[in-house]
């Protein structure tokens, strides 16, 4: 008898490999043998046998031919931007002029063909709060001058001059800012008095603050930091970096504040997460293009007509996305949106205080 272990007939160099064959070693053991490097019916990520233009088992596109250029790549990219069919361009167009669709579909099971939600707002919120520091750092900065006559403050919001290097130009006090000789205006007109105020605030939150007495030293120090040449400016860049993250632990807390409206039928927590995630979105984009014609022109004629559209627009969304989702009558609609409007702005207003003063106690 032979011992010689039989031997595969090897294809032809030319050939196309249609399906993956089964390679015998010499202990008899077979191994699945990987596709051919110029095989074009396999998927190249995970070898199965194509048979459309993406991998029934992976999901990965099929190229013709590989990427192995820069002209290649951004034809590619920009096919996958441009198509009629992209999934980009269908989120996008839903979820500006279909209030609730994108909720709907996602619920309903029909997914594929639209962004996942998180990607949709991690991508969007990314691109709005790049928007909103280009155009802090495009305007010129504003400054709250203080008056006191003896009686009472009066506070003022003088804008600033351009920046010049690294450093923006603060304005000079008025004469009649320098003309106070107490006061809190007076104070704040010179370094030690801004020093000696600061040291003051510590120690009455020292004395007065109960349990927020361990923290009047770091309030102390960040006061020093704010007042110091440069400190607004850092504070604000610190507020818009914070804000970011905020935002997105405000949608969780929105959510759970949405689950008593919604009782009967009962609903899904992940259901009032999902539509809020949708909505804060829309916000991103709305706010985003008017924030965009900001810095485009600054002309009434163009600007006036898109903050009465948005003021508009922005609650008749939430309306008709509330109907959709949820399917109950208008009036029920109704009052449930001023009711979940009212805590959603509520919730805006503490989280924005909790990342100023995050913020500040962090510079």
């Amino acid at each position: 008898m032979s011992n010689t272990a039989p031997v595969e007939a090897a294809p032809s160099p030319g050939a196309a490999v249609t399906a993956s064959h089964a390679v015998t070693d010499t202990a008899g053991v077979k191994h699945a043998a990987l596709p051919s490097a110029g095989s074009t019916s396999l998927c190249a990520n995970c070898g199965a046998p194509l048979t459309g233009k993406y991998c029934s088992e992976c999901g990965q596109r099929h190229h013709d031919h590989p990427v192995h250029h820069f002209g290649h790549f951004v034809s590619e990219a920009t096919e996958d931007l441009t198509h009629a069919d992209s999934r980009l361009w269908q989120t996008l167009a839903a979820l500006l002029f279909r209030p609730g669709f994108l909720t709907r579909e996602f619920l309903d099971g029909r997914r594929a063909r639209y962004l996942p939600p998180l990607r949709l707002y991690l991508v969007v919120s990314l691109i709005f709060f790049i928007v909103v520091d280009l155009n802090s750092r495009m305007t010129a900065p504003k400054f709250v001058v203080v008056n006191y006559n003896g009686k009472s403050f009066d506070y003022k919001v003088v804008p600033g001059g351009k920046a010049t290097g690294t450093r923006a130009v603060t304005p000079t006090p008025s004469p009649a800012d320098s003309e106070i000789p107490s006061g809190l205006a007076a104070a704040l007109a010179t370094p030690s008095g801004r020093q000696r105020l600061c040291e003051q605030a510590g120690s009455y939150i020292t004395q007065h603050g109960g349990w927020l007495a361990s923290w009047a030293p770091r309030v102390t120090q960040s006061c020093l930091a704010t007042a110091a040449e440069g400190g607004p400016e850092r504070l604000i860049e610190a507020f818009e970096h914070n804000l970011e993250r905020a935002m997105f632990l405000l949608l969780p807390l929105a959510a759970l504040a949405m689950k008593p409206f919604y009782r009967k039928p009962p609903r899904y927590y992940v259901e009032h997460l999902l539509f809020l995630l949708h909505y804060q979105v829309f916000m991103f984009v709305a706010l985003g293009v008017a924030t965009l014609l900001q810095m485009i022109t600054s002309s009434a004629v163009v600007l006036d007509p898109v903050d009465t559209a948005l003021n508009i627009y922005v609650p008749i969304y939430g309306y008709r996305a509330l109907r959709r989702v949820y399917g109950q009558d208008r009036w029920l609609t109704l009052s449930k949106l001023c009711a979940v409007g009212t805590i959603y702005l509520i919730l805006c207003g503490l989280v924005v205080t909790a990342t100023i003063s995050f913020s500040f106690l962090t510079l």
